[in-house]
């Protein structure tokens, strides 16, 4: 089995073989995934044979073969390695929609979207007015609104149908601590005025609402807080972020970091070497309920902007552009991913989907 390295000598050449190994014929496929019809392009015939014939012997074999290592990013990137891109994709989203509690919420989430697309959407969002959303914003989404980080367009879109909500101002360029502290005394706060209380965070931002809830808040100060959705959370820092970390780029770092009035340690507190050695040790309230949003794009699907970053993560296995699939998730919560999309989730449909994530979480919450 491969182990990962911190030498960024190795992991440049790896870099190298994963955009190798991404060059490679694009493939049709008509089939399904999650019980829902499906037509794409995968970049090896495995890939189709998981989509359109689960059943065949090589899918068979390949799920046999890795049935007993856990489903972390080892093992997707020895999947990768082994076979391609879209199989270690693949095999993880097929793997995750196993679990009886993935499967069900999975299954709500396109039911919702059916009956949103096809309902008066007005009937079916009663329920949510009984909650408080509170949203907490991704890395610089002041400065850069178009990744949506800022949650502008939710927010706007539960105002439009009477959901109160509000909106964590934390320091767009500051380290994942300082935020932390800061997300934790506003939730101290609004639990004391609120009884039923759900989190929505984006990728560093869900970072630092774990580092707060699970490290700041004791149990009585976060009692009211029924459930956290995690979008394309970066729970254990972001090898893009080593990257910039490097030798040949921390100059640079420290260079656009000052001209923000801040330090490397921004850049730092993301690490993905040293976060992911330490998130495991996290407690979380068992009363939380937490739910993982996950983006999955096939090699295929990746957009222009993102293929850089996306191929030099390959080494990791599959990923979204910032952070690898695995990593994005943690011990007892429940799976929703959204083939296709990449860590920003451009989609024409993304208000429905919204929506209907919420749904799911309130339904979750009363199960």
């Amino acid at each position: 089995m491969r182990k990962f390295t911190n030498t960024s000598l190795i992991f440049s050449l790896l870099f190298y073989i994963a955009t190798a190994y991404a060059q490679k014929n694009s493939i049709e496929v008509t089939g399904s995934l999650f019980n829902q019809l499906i037509k794409t392009s995968v970049d090896c015939e495995l890939a189709k044979l998981m989509l359109s014939q689960s059943d065949d012997s090589s899918v068979v074999d390949l799920f046999d073969s890795y049935k007993n290592q856990p489903l972390n990013t080892q093992t997707l990137a020895d999947i990768y390695f082994d076979y391609s891109a879209d199989v270690a994709t693949l095999y993880f989203l097929q793997r995750i929609y196993q679990y009886p509690q993935n499967k069900e919420i999975q299954d709500s989430y396109y039911h919702y979207i059916n009956q949103l697309n096809n309902n008066n959407p007005n009937n079916l969002l009663t329920c949510l007015k009984q909650y408080y959303i509170v949203f907490i914003p991704g890395f610089a989404y002041k400065d850069f609104p178009s990744t949506g980080a800022n949650f502008k367009r939710q927010r706007k879109l539960l105002t439009s149908y009477d959901i109160d909500n509000c909106l964590i101002k934390t320091k767009q360029w500051d380290a994942v601590e300082v935020n932390a502290e800061i997300i934790a005394e506003q939730l101290k706060t609004i639990c004391q005025h609120h009884d039923n209380i759900i989190l929505i965070s984006a990728s560093k931002g869900s970072l630092e609402t774990a580092v707060a809830i699970s490290e700041l808040l004791d149990k009585q100060e976060s009692e009211n807080i029924k459930a956290w959705i995690s979008v394309a959370g970066i729970l254990r820092g972001s090898p893009i972020a080593d990257y910039f970390l490097t030798p040949s780029k921390s100059s640079l770092s420290k260079f656009f970091l000052f001209t923000k009035g801040k330090r490397i340690n921004t850049l730092q507190s993301m690490s993905y070497r040293e976060r992911r050695k330490t998130f495991d040790n996290f407690t979380f309230p068992q009363h939380i309920k937490i739910i993982h949003y996950l983006a999955a794009p096939l090699a295929s699907q990746i957009r222009h902007k993102i293929k850089n970053r996306y191929n030099y993560m390959l080494p990791l296995g599959p990923n979204d552009g910032i952070m690898p699939l695995a990593d994005q998730i943690c011990g007892k919560s429940f799976i929703i991913s959204e083939l296709g999309c990449d860590h920003y989730f451009k989609h024409p449909d993304i208000d429905v989907k919204s929506l209907s994530i919420l749904l799911c979480c309130v339904k979750s919450i009363e199960n």
